[in-house]
């Protein structure tokens, strides 16, 4: 019996225009209302999440920055933060302030300090990465800076880098030969499948293991999870599932890691057939 839905954003929940479809709206609704089902997003996203969960008008819990964060209720402050250690951040920011590798990264502060993203300051920038940026801004502070390491006395949450993908996949293997106990996540772009994001956090920050610390304090057991995701950093999720459901638009290696695969994609309400397949037929 399904108890908790753990539910993806970008590519999952939301259409390729960035809105949630209103059939997935209203078969979370049903979920949630008659058949008690908990919901909980599970999002790259750090600031812009919030809206995105005000915007379910459905009580719902939000594990955000892949990780990094658990909002029992999104309207308060964390339960838990899985921040860098000083050791690591020290080590991460001093390698990537120091070498010039011709990436746009960036990285943000905590909680505490109102999820700042400060991005590393350069001549010429790439163009995706400067929407990114602009997009960003209409939720939080974010600048560039021409030093990071100069922040290193706050709490981060993470370092995040953009680029093309091919290029990323070079970064992380480099990255983790610095063996600094870090989780590195690299995932595509949900808009451009040509771009991807490389995530370093602290080796507690990630999408699973966030989950499974929720799970412990809300006393929900995996066998009833269901994850629905469709990129790399969900396929942590689908592994502690008792049901993992990879939408249609998902890669191939992301479909091969879950239990079920959706004939609807993002745009068609993947989500709701999902929810209708494995938590109302089977309730009956």
């Amino acid at each position: 019996m399904i108890k908790l839905i753990a539910l993806d954003i970008d590519g999952t929940l939301l259409d390729d225009r960035g809105y949630i479809p209103q059939i997935n709206k209203e078969f979370l609704k049903i979920a949630a209302q008659k058949h008690k089902v908990r919901i909980v997003l599970c999002t790259g996203r750090g600031a812009s999440a919030f809206k995105i969960a005000k915007d379910l008008e459905l009580p719902c819990s939000l594990i955000s920055a892949n990780g990094v964060y658990v909002f029992e209720n999104p309207d308060f402050p964390p339960i838990i933060k899985n921040y860098f250690t000083e050791a690591q951040k020290k080590a991460l920011i001093g390698f990537l302030d120091n070498n010039h590798f011709e990436i746009d990264y960036y990285i943000v502060l905590g909680y505490e300090q109102d999820f700042q993203m400060i991005y590393k300051e350069r001549t010429n920038y790439d163009s995706y990465f400067l929407s990114f940026v602009n997009g960003r801004k209409q939720f939080k502070p974010t600048y560039p800076a021409e030093k990071l390491s100069k922040f290193l006395e706050y709490p981060i949450s993470h370092i995040g880098i953009v680029g093309k993908y091919e290029k990323l996949k070079k970064i992380k293997e480099i990255l983790k030969t610095l063996e600094l106990n870090c989780n590195i996540i690299l995932y595509y772009a949900s808009d451009n499948k040509e771009y991807a994001f490389l995530e370093v956090l602290n080796n507690d920050a990630s999408k699973e293991k966030a989950l499974l610390q929720f799970m412990s304090y809300i006393n929900i057991s995996p066998e009833n999870l269901m994850s629905i995701g469709d990129n790399f950093n969900d396929v942590g999720m689908f592994k502690i599932s008792g049901i993992s459901v990879a939408v249609a638009n998902a890669p191939e290696e992301v479909k091969k890691a879950a239990k079920f695969v959706t004939s609807r994609t993002n745009n068609e309400g993947a989500v709701a057939e999902a929810i209708e397949r494995f938590i109302i037929k089977r309730d009956g």
